[in-house]
């Protein structure tokens, strides 16, 4: 996209108060017409991009209705859109969840690849935040719009070839999506037989965008230009940033095209991208490398640690509260870094938790605020990588010694 549209709130009338709590409605007009044909268009024929029903109100007025991909689902209402217009003007639409709330405030790529949350007086939200209206001028050209950053396959698949470069790491193909989509998991071998191993994850929930920049700022961190090579080396690891392809490329708020979370899939593991990620993992422990750690990375309303609870008899014993304490001296920030969760989904078959039941280390799962700021995002998890090298350089001296 390389459209550069100035925001401006449009003058909504009567119906939108100062306070803001008045439901907002689109400008009255023609209902047939289609969304994709005139002099403003609104389309979703993208990578990442929903097929919500779409609605002509006015000429450069329209409503999406915001519907999961299947019912009975976390409510992370995804959406994702173009505008194209012949000449500059003003532009709106109506956000419609028939059965969920706004969640997530939109997001405008003013050049390729540099995202900004819309001004809040641009985006007028009911009370019960079942409706908004999002009013801004736009074109000439096109205008995208996302409930987060927009960040195609191509876009990741890109981003872990030049990781891979960067690092030295080897990229290979552990299975297919149930649509046939390569699942890629990158890999970095330790320098003994042996090794214990570290698994980091990425890319379950196609919505948490957050969580994807900040596994990627965490990864750069940890294996980048100044990485500790000597402390890198005595682990095996293995990342697979993107295991949810299928619902990113169709713009699912959460599952795959099974129908299901695979973030509680780990265990009975009935899907091909978990199972691709198990056998991933027997295979490193068939070849000698007994589990250590688990990191999954994600987005929530904050940013936030789930750890496994106080009590459990893990390996390495305490590791949450060890790596939470080093990441708060890592930080430079006024408020603390991350709050932390423990015990949060005992028992479901989430991937930290099926990690620290089977084998019985701990599994953490990051996740960062929907509405973070992300030079936020950027320094928690450069401050997270820095402590977890700290904390494993410790651990290779206390075993050595």
């Amino acid at each position: 996209m390389t459209a550069k549209p100035l925001f401006r709130l449009l003058m909504l009338g009567a119906a939108l108060t100062a306070a803001g709590c008045a439901t907002p409605v689109a400008p009255s007009g023609p209902q047939s017409a289609s969304c994709e044909s005139g002099a403003v268009r609104l389309t979703q024929d993208f990578s990442t991009a929903p097929d919500y029903a779409c609605e002509r109100t006015d000429d450069a007025a329209f409503k999406l209705t915001v519907l999961p991909e299947d019912p009975d689902i976390n409510p992370s209402p995804w959406y994702a859109f173009d505008f194209h217009a012949e000449r500059a003007g003003e532009a709106q639409v109506a956000l419609d969840y028939p059965q969920y709330r706004h969640r997530y405030q939109p997001r405008i790529e003013i050049e390729d690849g540099h995202w900004v949350a819309l001004p809040e007086d641009a985006v007028m939200v009911s009370e019960d935040r079942q409706n908004a209206v999002l009013s801004l001028e736009i074109g000439p050209g096109a205008t995208r719009i996302g409930a987060q950053e927009v960040i195609s396959l191509a876009d990741r698949a890109m981003w872990r070839a030049a990781f891979a470069d960067r690092t030295g790491m080897t990229r290979r193909v552990i299975g297919e999506s149930r649509q046939g989509r390569p699942i890629e998991a990158l890999s970095r071998p330790a320098a003994s037989p042996g090794a214990p191993l570290i698994i980091i994850l990425g890319g379950q929930h196609p919505p948490e965008v957050p969580g994807v920049l900040g596994l990627r700022a965490f990864l750069d961190a940890l294996f980048g230009a100044e990485a500790n090579t000597s402390v890198l080396d005595g682990y095996q690891w293995l990342i697979l940033p993107d295991l949810n392809p299928d619902g990113v490329e169709h713009g699912h708020w959460r599952h795959n095209t099974g129908g299901l979370d695979l973030n509680r899939d780990w265990g009975p593991f009935t899907q091909p991208e978990t199972a691709a990620a198990f056998a991933a993992i027997q295979a490193q422990i068939a070849n000698g490398h007994a589990p250590y750690l688990l990191l999954d990375f994600h987005a929530t309303r904050r940013d936030v640690l789930y750890t496994p609870p106080d009590a459990a008899e893990l390996t390495p014993f305490a590791f949450s509260e060890d790596w939470i304490a080093l990441i708060e001296e890592e930080w430079s920030g006024t408020e603390p870094a991350f709050d932390r969760g423990p015990s949060h989904n005992v028992g479901m078959p989430t991937s930290k938790t099926w990690f620290a039941d089977t084998y019985a280390a701990p599994g953490v799962t990051v996740e960062y605020g929907d509405d973070t700021d992300r030079d936020r995002i950027t320094a928690l998890s450069q401050s997270a990588a820095r402590a977890l090298a700290r904390y494993l350089d410790e651990a290779q001296t206390v075993s050595a010694e």
